[in-house]
């Protein structure tokens, strides 16, 4: 589990994905954000647009690598001649996947936190300015820094010390977001309440996708896994507007917990299936 986390975390793909993330979640709000009316509704809904959209990619792309990585080198046979079953391993990995997909999620989060933060400064400043609305400017460079220093420093540490520069950046924005994010949830403890929810709506919505992923990159190449989970994610459609609810946050909504339990509890099965398919597609490897 760790090692595919681990994996997963150091691929440029996902780092790419981290950063596009970033950037939607931290740069659309700067630009637009003088168009909208509600303070933080751009900062809002680009954060989630961003978790979304980037966040399905890594756990679709990030675990489908990891799976035929392991089957087309053979370390999945060499794995399996340890005293460990199939299915534990297929399990195994499958949640160090979903690991990976939850540090992504923390990172652009806690980014998103703090820049609905300095929307919402912003705002009321621009109230009693009477200027155009604009991001707090300490938000905005927290939310720039969450995107360039994990760079930089990692570069360096890659240069004189030999660390893995993927997986460093990955951890420095982790750890930058968490603070940041943290410091944000201080200064604006409702905002756990109200987006906390679509958050991990979001993150349910991810798991049936990674399931997928999963099963699929057992027994087919990646171009085939990849096809199949469109095919899901398409059958999926009438639903998603279940689990992205950004929409529902506007002037002063919230997604109640009861109803976040009932979607998770609803995507349960779909998820137990998948991971029930890929351990009887494990069971049934030939090493091809």
């Amino acid at each position: 589990m760790k090692t595919t986390a681990l994996e997963i975390l150091s691929e440029p793909l996902s780092l790419l994905l981290l950063l596009a993330a970033l950037t939607l979640a931290v740069l659309a709000p700067a630009f637009h954000y003088h168009q909208f009316g509600e303070a933080t509704r751009m900062a809002r809904d680009a954060g989630f647009s961003a978790l979304f959209t980037c966040g399905s990619a890594l756990a679709v792309f990030g675990t489908i690598r990891a799976f035929r990585r392991e089957v087309e080198s053979g370390t999945w046979e060499m794995a399996l001649a340890h005293p460990i079953s199939r299915r534990g391993f297929f399990l195994a990995k499958t949640a160090g996947a979903f690991v990976a997909s939850l540090v992504f999620s923390v990172v652009v989060f806690g980014t998103e936190l703090t820049i609905v933060w300095g929307a919402a400064v912003g705002g009321r400043l621009a109230v009693q300015t009477g200027d155009l609305a604009r991001i707090f400017g300490p938000a905005l460079a927290a939310g720039l820094a969450v995107i360039l220093l994990p760079l930089v420093v990692a570069a360096a540490l890659n240069r004189f010390a030999r660390f893995r520069f993927v997986l460093t950046a990955f951890a420095l924005a982790l750890a930058f977001s968490v603070v940041f994010g943290g410091v944000s949830l201080a200064l604006m403890p409702q905002a756990l309440v109200r987006y906390l929810p679509v958050a991990v709506l979001i993150v349910c919505l991810m798991s049936v996708l990674l399931s997928a992923a999963a099963a699929f990159a057992v027994r087919v190449k990646a171009n085939a896994a990849a096809s199949a989970v469109g095919l899901v994610f398409a059958a999926l459609l009438p639903a998603v507007g279940n689990y992205y609810l950004s929409n529902a946050l506007a002037k002063g909504g919230v997604v109640p917990w009861p109803y976040v339990g009932l979607a998770a509890l609803a995507a349960l099965p779909a998820v137990a299936a998948f991971l029930l398919l890929g351990g009887v597609f494990s069971d049934g490897k030939d090493g091809d």
